[in-house]
Formats: structure tokens, C-alpha cells, sequence
């Protein structure tokens, strides 16, 4: 078999189809180019998906007349200086994006300098580049791609819908929108806007990007270590998707999709998000050029750190801080969850409580009922007269009892009620209403608490009092043993006592009277997803571990169905403020929720 090279349509062809795989492909490299010229504001107009006609418009420094033949020429830029492939500082540098666009689709570029008189134009179909000449056009760039894949038949058949071609660029373009919100965007589809954004703040940005989700329910970021600096916004872990879409990561204002931070910021919410479930993040990192290499891949999506541990820790670090927040801090709105009925509501039967004050009951947790503190101040006395009638024994309201404004800011307030025998009721003074799961938050507190033990004090050992042998099947006996150090650090003493069967001679203190068999059970199942794992590595257990508290927690909470009387409810939402992540349960779902006057009115339709 003869060797011979490839022809240069050929080779054209070839790499078109690796740098544009679709029209989303295009759109990314024609806005990058458009951000790269100095572009203030950029239009982006797209039909059939892109498919049959890409047009993007910027007010961009423009290409001078002699230098439009070099760019649709391969492997030819403007943007690396003497060679540098380090120190790169633009989003396009490889010189592929144009060349491959005009070899699989037909290509027009209309630009104009500001010293020029008038815009040059220069067409590119199928590779065939056609001679540039004078043409009507404003300051800036125009591109117009038209007919993607009409070169490659067999590339274009591959497209999916164009709903779902469309669906990839709005994505693309939202991306970028976020990382340049000094920039003005309008994206048109089909003749139609559908997006128009001006220039904005950052926050803003996101928030017309991400219109699901409301100001209150963001976190703000800004941390740095060493050269790392990292800001930007993430959600409350009550307002999560179902997939990673919401999560944007921008190094060195570069949209990148990153396996390190996308896992740094799954480990960031590991405590506060139930599994399956993605928070929305909004993550900026700036560091040293030198310091991360985007020459991966032609697309320029992937990147890899010199130090993928630093950035690491910077991110989970960041977010476990900024999510330590008591209750009442990051807001979650309600209709971020859905919980108001599609249809019509036809209530059958009111169910609300109002605890006597003389009412007690006994809660396995000495810091759990405590005095408030009396704050010097002026007083204020609950309403006796409130409006509701009397349906039986299902009602009783509060006496009149006197409360102490504190100087401190209470962002759950007083407590008015408890509905269900599940739900406390509460008022602010900032004419809010909030509403909090009894159990869901005594959980987190609970959880927290136990966790607060293991972290300051350790893992103390208990011996039991007599050994217990279980026997398992060979392949948790096995992986058991395996981990036979590493649980003894964690205060799990085992010995092995016989051919499948193992001896349990200590337990975790902290962990009571939890069944042995049911721990190693669990213990065993998560050490055997880890096959790959090293012994000594205990980060799975000390995961399990928490797992573990988390439902030992689920148990010793207050139950749902209890009823609570007024002091208890709010000594449980003053320890809600105090307590870090008291805004999700152990499994990641709200323990409070907030309507504001506004929003109330909203639902009843006043104006």
C-alpha cells in the first residue's frame, strides 16, 4: 500500500469537521472573534438552528482589506505575539475557526476599519476563497455563514433538530454573555428577539441569564489564595436542577467546561445537596497565564492547571464557607420550587395550632430550649385579636405574651403559629412571612452538632462491652479488612474471626447504640464502589460517616406531628440563624421559606 498526502481540500475538510461540529461551534468561535476585535455590543441572528444562516454583527476594531485573504487562510491570527504559546490573553488563538467555516459552509466576511472609507468583503464556499472588494458596511465585523455541512453531506446529516441545534447556541451565547457583561448581547432567532441584554453588572447579568432564578436566593463569592482569585455567585442549596447546565465557569474570562471545578464545586455542596441534584454556580478564576494551559483541544473548552490541587481547594473551600450561614440569610423564593398548585385550590378543612404558652414538651437536647436572652430595648405585644375563627378544637391562640426587640437583626422573626402540627409559622419585622419544617431543621441542627463533636474532639472510641461477630458475604469481609486501618482511625476496632465472619470489638462513641452490622453493612457497600481507592484513603469513609449522622440525626429529631409551643419555636429559629447550612436539611431540601408583603399581595392579586 502506497503513502501519499492528502490534497489541501482534503485536509481542510478534515479538520472543519473537528473545530465545527455544529452550528453551536460556530457561533462560539464568531462571538470569540467578536470579543477578541474590542467589541462593545454584538448581534447574533440565527435560522433553522443555525443551520442554514448564522449572522453575527459587532462594532469591533474591524480587519483591514489586505489582511481579509490571511483570515480565512489556515493556521493564520493576529492574536500570539513572537510565537507565545503561554502567555495567551485572547479566547481565539489558533487560526482554524474561519479557514474551517469556509471549507464546510459558505462563508462572508463584510468588515470595516475605522481609517477605512469604506467595508471590504471576502466570500469563502466549500474552501474556494473568492477575491475581496469594496462593500457597504458599518464599523466592525459582519459574518454571515450560510448552508453549514453543505460541503460535508454526510457531517450535515448528523445535526439534530433544529430546536436542539437552537437550544446549544442560546447556551453558548449565555456563556459568553456572562463572562463579558461589559458587553451589550441580542440574540434573534427566526427574525424574532429572544434575548436582549445591555451592559451589565455581573450579577445582573446572570440574573437576566438565569431568569428562573431571584436575587435573594444568591450567594456572592470573592476569595482569593496566592495568585487564585475567585468570585462570583452560587445558589442556595435549595435551588438546584436536575443537570450540570447551570453551572458556568469562566477562567481568565474564558467559558471553559472543567472536570476539576465542576467536581470541586460537587464536593463543595456535598453537605447541603441531596444526590442527583446540581446547584446553579457561577464561578470567575483568575490566575497567572502561566499557570493554566488552554492549547488542549481545537474547541479551547478544556484547559488543564499547573496545580489542579490549589484551584481545587480554592473552590470547595469557598463554597462550604460562603454556604455556613444561619437560616434567613440566603433566601429561597418559593416559586424557584414550585409549590403553588396549577389548578384551583378548594381548601376542605382549616388545621391551624396555636400552642398554649403554658404547653412543654421534652426534647432530647439540653441546648435545643433555652431562655432567650433579654435585650434592652422597647417592647412590643403580640396581637390578641387576630382574625381567625374558631373551627373547633383544631384552634387555640397565644396569650398575649410580651416579647423584647433585640438589637440584632432576627431574619427569621417571631413566631406565630404552628400549622399541622409540622410547620412554624413566623412574622418579621420587615413585614415578611416565613414558614419553616419543624423536622427538616431540627435535623440540620442536629446533624450539625454532631459533626461540630467529631470535627473539634475526634473520633472517640466506645468498647463494647461484649464483642459482636457478624458474617458477611466474602466480598464485604474482604473490602472490610482491606480498610481494617483506616476504620480504626475512625474508631471502628474489628479483628477478622473466622473464614467470612468479623469481630467488632469498639464503635464510634458519638454514634451510641447504632446496630454494628448495619454500619460495616453500609461502611462495606461504599468501600466497594471504590475499587480504585488506596487503603489509606479514607475520605470515602469519613463521607460515609456523615451519611450515617445525617440519618442518625433524621431519628433523633423533633418529629413531624409534635407540637411545639411558642418558646420553643423560637428558641428553634434563633438556633436556625446561628447554625451554619440550616437552610437544607441533611438530604438537601428547605427548611424555611420567605414571602415578602409583595409577593403575598402578588398571589391575591392586589395591586
Amino acid at each position: 500500500m502506497i503513502i501519499r498526502p492528502l490534497s489541501e481540500h482534503t485536509v481542510n475538510l478534515i479538520a472543519a469537521g473537528e473545530v465545527i461540529e455544529r452550528p453551536a461551534a460556530v457561533v462560539k468561535e464568531l462571538v470569540e472573534n467578536a470579543l477578541d476585535a474590542g467589541a462593545g455590543r454584538i448581534e447574533i441572528n440565527l435560522d433553522n438552528g443555525g443551520i442554514d444562516h448564522i449572522q453575527v454583527i459587532d462594532n469591533g476594531c474591524g480587519i483591514e482589506a489586505a489582511d481579509l485573504p490571511l483570515a480565512v487562510s489556515r493556521h493564520c491570527t493576529s492574536k500570539l505575539f513572537e510565537d507565545d504559546l503561554v502567555n495567551i490573553k485572547t479566547l481565539g488563538f489558533r487560526g482554524e475557526a474561519l479557514p474551517s467555516i469556509g471549507a464546510a459552509a459558505r462563508l462572508k466576511i463584510i468588515s470595516r476599519v475605522k481609517s477605512a472609507e469604506s467595508a471590504w468583503q471576502i466570500s469563502v464556499e466549500g474552501g474556494k476563497i473568492i477575491n475581496p472588494s469594496p462593500a457597504a458596511g458599518q464599523m466592525g465585523t459582519q459574518v454571515v455563514v450560510e448552508d453549514l455541512f453543505y460541503a460535508l453531506p454526510a457531517r450535515r446529516k448528523f445535526l439534530k433538530t433544529a430546536r436542539v441545534e437552537y437550544n446549544r447556541c442560546e447556551m453558548i451565547i449565555q456563556r459568553l454573555a456572562i463572562s463579558h457583561p461589559d458587553v451589550s448581547f441580542t440574540l434573534i432567532k427566526d427574525g424574532k428577539t429572544v434575548l436582549n441584554l445591555p451592559i451589565q453588572s455581573q450579577k445582573d447579568r446572570i440574573l437576566a441569564v438565569f431568569s428562573d432564578i431571584h436575587d435573594e436566593e444568591l450567594i456572592m463569592l470573592n476569595f482569593d489564595r496566592g495568585d487564585l482569585k475567585l468570585s462570583g455567585f452560587i445558589s442556595a442549596p435549595s435551588v438546584n436542577r436536575a443537570t450540570t447546565n447551570g453551572q458556568i465557569m469562566v477562567v481568565n474570562d474564558r467559558p471553559v467546561a472543567d472536570p476539576v471545578m465542576q467536581m470541586a464545586i460537587r464536593v463543595g455542596y456535598r453537605q447541603v445537596l441531596e444526590k442527583g441534584r446540581y446547584p446553579v454556580a457561577v464561578l470567575f478564576l483568575q490566575l497567572p497565564l502561566d499557570q493554566v494551559d488552554v492549547n488542549v483541544h481545537p474547541a479551547k473548552t478544556e484547559l488543564r492547571f499547573a496545580d489542579e490541587a490549589a484551584v481545587r481547594a480554592l473552590i470547595i473551600g469557598s463554597i462550604q464557607k460562603s454556604l455556613a450561614i444561619g437560616a434567613g440569610v440566603a433566601n429561597v423564593n418559593p416559586e424557584s420550587l414550585h409549590v403553588f398548585p396549577t389548578t384551583q385550590y378548594h381548601p376542605i378543612k382549616a388545621s391551624i395550632q396555636y400552642p398554649a404558652y403554658q404547653q412543654r414538651m421534652g426534647i432530647n437536647n439540653k441546648e435545643f430550649i433555652q431562655e432567650e436572652d433579654a435585650c434592652a430595648g422597647d417592647s412590643f405585644e403580640l396581637e390578641a385579636g387576630l382574625s381567625f375563627k374558631d373551627v373547633g378544637d383544631t384552634l387555640s391562640r397565644f396569650p398575649g405574651k410580651k416579647y423584647q426587640k433585640t438589637t440584632a437583626t432576627l431574619p427569621l422573626g417571631y413566631a406565630v403559629a404552628q400549622i399541622f402540627k409540622t410547620y412554624i409559622v413566623a412574622v418579621t419585622e420587615h413585614e415578611e412571612f416565613v414558614i419553616v419544617d419543624q423536622h427538616a431543621a431540627h435535623e440540620r441542627l442536629t446533624h450539625e452538632a454532631l459533626r461540630q463533636q467529631y470535627l473539634e474532639a475526634g473520633i472517640q472510641t466506645q468498647p463494647l462491652l461484649i464483642p459482636e461477630a457478624i458474617e458477611f458475604s466474602a466480598v464485604h469481609y474482604c473490602c472490610l479488612m482491606g480498610f481494617k486501618d483506616s476504620l480504626a482511625d475512625l474508631g471502628i476496632e474489628i479483628e477478622s474471626f473466622g473464614e467470612k465472619t468479623i469481630l467488632v470489638r469498639a464503635l464510634p462513641q458519638l454514634l451510641g447504640s447504632i446496630s454494628a452490622q448495619s454500619l460495616l453493612i453500609d461502611l462495606a457497600e461504599e468501600l466497594q464502589d471504590k475499587e480504585q481507592m488506596s487503603v489509606n484513603d479514607i475520605e470515602s469513609v469519613h463521607t460515609q460517616l456523615d451519611a450515617i449522622l445525617a440519618r442518625m440525626a433524621c431519628h433523633n429529631s423533633v418529629r413531624a406531628g409534635r407540637s411545639l409551643n411558642e418558646e420553643e419555636m423560637n428558641a428553634l429559629l434563633r438556633q436556625m440563624e446561628a447554625t451554619p447550612r440550616a437552610g437544607t436539611c441533611s438530604h438537601g431540601r428547605p427548611t424555611w421559606l420567605k414571602w415578602s408583603k409583595k409577593d403575598m399581595e402578588k398571589l391575591f392579586h392586589r395591586s
